[in-house]
């Protein structure tokens, strides 16, 4: 408009309006004209993880493929792709042949051959590895000397091994390749002993340990020296990226690489380790369903026992080694028979640093994560948690209880039982359990009048070793970075029950008045009463199950989602309450094509996919007809993972009358740099997710306005 109006008091003065409008019509088109691409050429080489997928049919995948993506959004970069092995790209890119490579070293004879950019793309050790049934494996350095490594020509890993092997007078014979493909294959032939690779490179299937550490570097997004306007157009975006994300790149790294640097076979310390502990002692809390128990036969029992079972499995050393378990009573007896030497390790062990520090312990990863919940009576609105129920000897209430409600008075009690009760009584204002224990206890008749609402704050458990035995916290690391991603949390369900299994006694109690007056017929009444009570059970589950959850996916539905906005409106969410808003794409085309059947089949295949996903970080709701929220909890360091996982989840889908599932997703928590109310993170994460269907519709080459219209 300013334009508009300097042109005409420059114009308009004499009297040519008519150019006027001329100049204005063009500035106007100007203005809402979707900028042009910048075509850019890619060297783009095969690397697990980071460059996959060879070809342009191909689907192309991995870190640097995200992280060339991501760039394009700020330069408006168009990529063509050239293939090849290192070597040949490299060469390229000196050559002019193509104008971006990624992964590339900053060398100083490399320096004058391309150009680099402020900042890097990430940064990798360098590792001498061997099979692990190699002899080597077991020799160390001191074996290393005279054999033969090999390693990729011309890269900053040729340089590392021979200035290691110069220092350190290895008299290694180095072999040199053109590319992975090759160099791997002799590998495996046994034509070199030892080969040169980073920590992200090599997959954990391969059973080659790293023998030794040669170096370290950053590497790059590297540009054609000829192509100065795309450095500047690649230093902006990254200024901005790094801006509004300044753990873009960890982010990036921990989604695609999180996996591959584990290694499955021990080391020789570990080994060694093993081989003077046949039998490892593990202490657990008894009667701690779902996670750990003593069963009838004095043996481990809940999710430990299977646990166990499959690191063993997982790490190949079931005939190297037998768990023994002692069962405690009191958390505070099982972190004392650790100190004292009386077990190896325990569990469940709370995850938290500052008290393992102070007991002389060391945390193992993280092995499940528990929803924990409220319980109380009455009305929500009108609660004051002045006195809190814990179960006596156990200091994880304890803990919980001290750290997220200080101000409350601590009320002890023998069982879960007596706790429940006195919250029934009001004896004590609420209690707090985790979310299996939960479902367990109030299934019982008489806790059916108690209400809970989930707690934002979870309980992470793993086990623990003393301070100082590092060679078993890295066997037990190394298991637990093996298991399925669900499989602590899909081995609960077969011990919730066992907790605390529903009595006759219960019903009994809850209606006690009328056995007393049909005690003269108690058998013909008995059968009745046990009738009804079945059926009223089964009909206020089904009626509250109706009223919270969504019939066709069965995630919860809007009257959940607004019981929980209400119970969360005040104050700021913690950094880890993390909002995802999902719209589904493409839902009326499949309602007006293929029928309803097939809108109904990709909204239950979404549900699902969130379901697989994020049940175990929080909750799913479906709010609209094809729009889901989910409220969960995660670390910033765990979510590209989770989203990651979503992601994949949605592409592996395929239905019988749908073959492609398509999700808008859009992501919002708090963070350092910003602290939002849980409805303004509501509100960022639908702005996100409607910029991803702009996105996707973009792609699809549809007018999303139109779209909008029609759907």
């Amino acid at each position: 408009m300013r334009v508009f109006l300097c042109l005409v008091l420059l114009l308009g003065i004499t009297g040519r309006m008519g150019e006027v409008e001329t100049v204005f019509k063009e500035v106007w088109a100007s203005g809402n004209t979707v900028p042009d691409t910048k075509p850019v050429r890619v060297g783009y080489v095969e690397a697990p993880c980071f460059m996959q997928g060879m070809s342009d049919d191909a689907a192309k995948s991995g870190m640097a493929y995200d992280y060339l993506q991501r760039v394009s959004y700020y330069t408006n970069w168009s990529y063509t792709y050239v293939y090849g092995d290192w070597a040949t790209i490299l060469d390229k890119l000196c050559k002019g042949e193509v104008d971006v490579m990624a992964g590339v070293s900053k060398t100083p004879e490399r320096v004058g051959k391309m150009l680099f950019p402020d900042y890097a793309m990430g940064s990798e050790n360098y590792y001498i590895y061997v099979h692990a049934d190699h002899p080597l494996a077991g020799s160390g350095l001191e074996g290393l000397a005279g054999h033969t490594v090999s390693v990729n020509a011309d890269t900053i890993m040729y340089d590392l091994l021979q200035r290691w092997n110069e220092e350190g007078r290895y008299q290694l014979n180095i072999l040199t390749y053109s590319g992975n493909a090759k160099r791997y294959k002799d590998f495996k032939a046994q034509r070199a002993d030892a080969t040169v690779d980073t920590d992200n490179a090599v997959q954990d299937d391969e059973n080659l340990i790293p023998l030794a550490q040669i170096g370290q570097s950053d590497y790059y997004l590297a540009i054609n020296k000829d192509r100065p306007d795309l450095l500047q157009d690649l230093n902006a975006a990254l200024r901005k990226i790094s801006a509004t994300n300044p753990r873009f790149t960890d982010m990036l790294a921990s989604a695609y690489f999180s996996k591959l640097a584990v290694v499955a076979n021990l080391p020789a310390d570990e080994l060694a380790w093993l081989s003077a502990h046949p039998v490892i002692t593990v202490g657990y809390i008894d009667d701690y369903l779902p996670l750990s128990d003593c069963d009838d036969e004095g043996q481990i029992n809940g999710i430990l026992k299977d646990i166990l079972q499959e690191i063993a499995l997982k790490l190949n050393i079931q005939d190297k080694v037998r768990f023994q378990g002692v069962p405690y009573d009191s958390y505070e007896e099982l972190i004392h028979a650790l100190a004292d030497g009386s077990i190896d390790v325990a569990f469940p062990i709370n995850n938290d640093v500052q008290q393992a520090e102070r007991d002389g312990l060391f945390l193992s990863s993280e092995v499940i994560t528990t929803p924990m919940h409220l319980i109380y009576m009455g009305d929500f609105s009108a609660l004051n948690l002045r006195r809190i129920g814990v179960k006596r000897e156990n200091s994880i209430g304890d803990t919980y209880v001290k750290a997220y409600y200080p101000e409350a008075e601590i009320v002890y009690y023998d069982n879960v039982e007596e706790m429940l009760t006195a919250v029934k009584r009001g004896e004590a204002d609420g209690c707090i359990l985790n979310q299996f224990r939960k479902d367990a206890y109030l299934l019982h008749a008489g806790y059916r009048e108690l209400q809970t609402i989930p707690l934002k704050h979870y309980i992470s458990r793993g086990f623990a070793v003393r301070h100082g035995n590092s060679e078993l916290l890295s066997i037990l690391n190394r298991g637990i970075s093996r298991l399925p991603a669900d499989f602590s949390l899909t081995s609960t369900y077969a011990y919730t029950g066992r907790m605390a299994p529903m009595t006759f006694k219960d019903y009994l109690v809850e209606h006690l008045l009328a056995v007393w007056l049909v005690a003269g017929i108690i058998i013909a009444i008995l059968s009745v009463l046990l009738a009804y009570i079945f059926f009223i059970r089964h009909n206020k589950k089904k009626i509250q199950y109706i009223a919270h959850h969504d019939n066709l996916t069965g995630l919860l539905n809007r009257n959940s989602f607004n019981i929980f906005l209400s119970a969360h409106s005040k104050g700021y969410p913690r950094d880890d309450l993390v909002v995802l808003s999902m719209d589904l794409n493409g839902l009326k085309a499949a309602n007006d094509n293929l029928g309803h059947e097939a809108g109904d089949e990709l909204l239950i295949g979404a549900a699902g996919c969130m379901k697989q996903v994020l049940s175990p970080y929080g909750s799913v709701y479906r709010t609209g007809g094809d729009e889901f929220v989910a409220i969960i909890e995660a670390v910033p360091e765990s979510l590209p993972s989770i989203v990651q996982a979503l992601k994949v989840a949605f592409g592996h889908w395929q239905g019988d009358k749908n073959k492609v599932l398509s999700v808008s997703l859009g992501i919002a928590h708090n963070g350092e740099t910003q602290k939002l109310s849980l409805s303004e993170l509501i509100a960022l994460a639908d702005h996100e997710m409607y910029r991803d269907k702009a996105a996707y519709y973009n792609r699809q080459g549809a007018d999303r306005r139109r779209q909008q219209q029609q759907e």
